[in-house]
């Protein structure tokens, strides 16, 4: 299977940072308890993997025509590891982003963790960006760790791809304009990365939503912005350089064709532009534009448009715009919205946390991710670490939730018929 012209360019990203690590993606689930054994891991391994051929193909072909092909060594042994971990989860997850996949064998592994702080373990999924896309890592955890039984049939997709209303959609391709006001694209990148994390109860979201009409992926995008904004007022505050204007972020969307023989291999993601009001001063009106920048309408017609311009982009043009469309002053930052729709376990044993572990654009100073799984939300903030602060982002979204929440219930967030947030 020649590789597909994203699947090359993803390579392509990959080679500009000074580790390949920075470019894998994946999560990180953990239990409570007393770890097992690495022969009961691969033993739970050895009885899932099969079930999953797209695991058992690897990278191969010389560069100017690479392919995906199967590994005629596979063995699911080859990608079990082990880490001892630590007391302190932030150490360990700054550990596993490093955490080489050799290019001999297929680009994913599963890192057994014995110890996550706190009395937990951990499972830690990761795989190349160009061998799968988060959709893609979400069903394979789903399937791994999921309950034994097929699981639902569904599309990674939004919907059946329909007739492309140009029109409407080429107004989006234009470029974002350059951002010269957020301080932390001032500061020279490590090129090394920290991640902290932030966690709620879904049913506080649902709630908020109610009073505010506004979706669960709409308010994290709202909270995100508030954090944003928490972390550098004078930028976005009444005489600043930022005040009335947004930070563009990048927001994947999935692209992959409902028969696609190989639906958990290869990138098959875009990305929809969405612009953050952190410049806005009302917050009702803050929530109210990411209401419409996430309507499922707009999301939609950008993935019918983007399946069709990377259908027929040929590789050498989609090299030459790569470093601009991936330059951090047009666009900064990146968001991810990911839900995992089948309770995880192993041996018996629910999991107690689902942790993104995202990719880093070259030049991106940050990445914000949220996965959905059972009845909590766990947001992952992934920054580069010579940004000054960015550890204080968790706190700073949970006090955006309680201060949208008093917001909420003083009725500054009134519902429309169209389910938009609006004062």
């Amino acid at each position: 299977m020649p590789l597909a012209t994203l699947d090359r360019l993803v390579l392509d990203l990959a080679a500009l940072h000074s580790t390949d690590s920075a470019l894998h993606l994946g999560g990180l689930v953990t239990f409570e308890g007393e770890p097992p054994s690495r022969a009961e891991v691969l033993a739970h391994l050895a009885g899932r993997v099969g079930r999953l051929p797209e695991l058992a193909h690897r990278l191969a072909g010389d560069p100017g025509r690479p392919r995906w092909e199967p590994d005629p060594g596979f063995d699911p042994d080859r990608h079990l590891y082990e880490t001892a971990g630590g007391d302190e989860p932030l150490t360990v997850v700054a550990e596993l982003l490093r955490q080489p996949l050799p290019r001999d064998r297929p680009l994913w592994g599963i890192r057994l963790v014995r110890r996550v702080g706190g009395g937990r373990w951990g499972l830690c999924y990761r795989a190349h960006h160009a061998f799968q896309d988060g959709a893609a890592a979400v069903a394979t955890l789903e399937r791994l760790l999921g309950p034994d039984e097929p699981p639902r049939a569904r599309a990674l997709t939004f919907r059946p791809p329909r007739p492309v209303d140009w029109a409407a959609v080429l107004p989006e391709f234009r470029p974002a304009r350059r951002v010269t006001w957020w301080p932390a694209l001032d500061v020279p990148p490590a090129q090394a990365y920290a991640a902290s994390f932030a966690d709620v109860d879904t049913a506080r979201l649902h709630a908020l939503g109610r009073l505010s009409g506004a979706t669960v992926p709409q308010l994290c995008l709202a909270l995100t912005t508030e954090a944003l904004r928490a972390w550098h007022p004078d930028s976005w505050g009444p005489g600043g350089p930022g005040h009335g204007r947004d930070l563009r972020a990048n927001l994947g969307i999935g692209v992959r064709d409902p028969e696609d023989p190989r639906p958990l291999l290869g990138n098959r993601v875009a990305v929809a532009g969405v612009d953050l009001p952190c410049g806005e001063p009302d917050p009702a009106r803050r929530l109210a534009r990411l209401g419409r920048a996430l309507d499922h309408t707009r999301l939609a017609r950008l993935a019918d448009a983007h399946r069709v311009v990377l259908g027929r982009l040929p590789y050498r043009i989609g090299r030459l715009t790569l470093r601009h469309g991936i330059d951090p002053r047009h666009t900064p930052l990146t968001v991810a919205d990911l839900r995992v729709r089948r309770p995880l376990g192993f041996a018996g044993h629910p999991a107690t946390g689902v942790h993104a572990l995202p990719i880093m654009t070259p030049g991106q100073p940050l990445f914000v991710a949220w996965v959905t799984h059972r009845r909590r939300l766990h947001v992952t903030f992934l920054a580069d670490r010579a940004l000054p602060g960015a550890e204080l982002l968790p706190e700073a979204w949970e006090s955006a939730l309680a201060a949208h929440e008093r917001r909420a219930e003083e009725g500054m967030f009134a519902v429309t018929g169209g389910g938009a947030a609006t004062r």
